[in-house]
């Protein structure tokens, strides 16, 4: 093989990955399975997108080999090639912020509602945790607390907290976290709690970050 042969084939290759990430709709659709395996039909939900057009882009990253698919009866389920995606995912996301500046202002007025929900960060979480000065609980779907979950959380999707509001302590800091940075759902739950006169907190870093800290249950 010619060096200009090996270069073309090697980058061709590496340039395949990028191809597959440069749709922002095929990059939700990889932020959405760092969370677990999904179906079509829930990815569709997930991204607002028709069924026909989330396995066209779907099918676009299965040739990347950036996701894998496995049947379950009459469903297919899609899953991540591996935790390198969601390293390279996370990667990006970093590279972004650094790059564009009012990624990060837009983020902090969606979601932390112009400083309006009080955060508390990993460290401090972990802190508070194991002291018993805090209740944590995942406001992702069940589902993917059951796939994975950070060590202690207590399982309440986001949409059903309120009927468990009863059941969560008013002399305990209740924090809250979901998917990640860019995810609301935490940000619902803690506006929820506060209305409720709990002491609620968010916390930004989901199980990607969790799983760095080396804590993951």
């Amino acid at each position: 093989m010619e060096p200009r042969e090996f270069k073309s084939y090697v980058y061709g290759h590496f340039a395949r990955i990028s191809k597959a990430l440069s749709s922002p709709k095929r990059v939700e659709l990889v932020d959405y399975l760092t969370q677990g395996p999904k179906t079509v039909e829930r990815l569709s939900a997930e991204t607002n997108m028709s069924t026909a057009n989330t396995s066209k882009h779907l099918q676009s990253l299965l040739e990347a080999r950036v996701v894998t698919f496995h049947k379950e009866k009459n469903y297919v389920y899609y899953s991540l090639a591996d935790d390198h995606v969601a390293g390279l995912l996370h990667t990006i996301k970093h590279l972004a912020e650094m790059q564009f500046s009012d990624i990060t202002h837009v983020r902090k007025d969606y979601i932390d509602r112009n400083e309006r929900i009080h955060m508390v960060d990993l460290k401090e979480m972990m802190t508070q945790l194991r002291n018993g000065e805090a209740v944590l609980i995942d406001v992702r779907p069940e589902d993917e607390y059951i796939n994975e979950h950070i060590d202690g959380a207590r399982s309440i999707p986001v949409q059903n907290l309120k009927e468990h509001l009863s059941s969560l302590p008013k002399d305990k800091k209740i924090i809250a976290y979901c998917r990640g940075p860019y995810c609301a759902f935490a940000t619902q739950a803690v506006e929820m709690l506060l209305i409720n006169g709990f002491e609620a907190y968010r916390m930004e870093e989901g199980i990607h970050e969790w799983k760095e800290a080396g804590s993951i249950h």
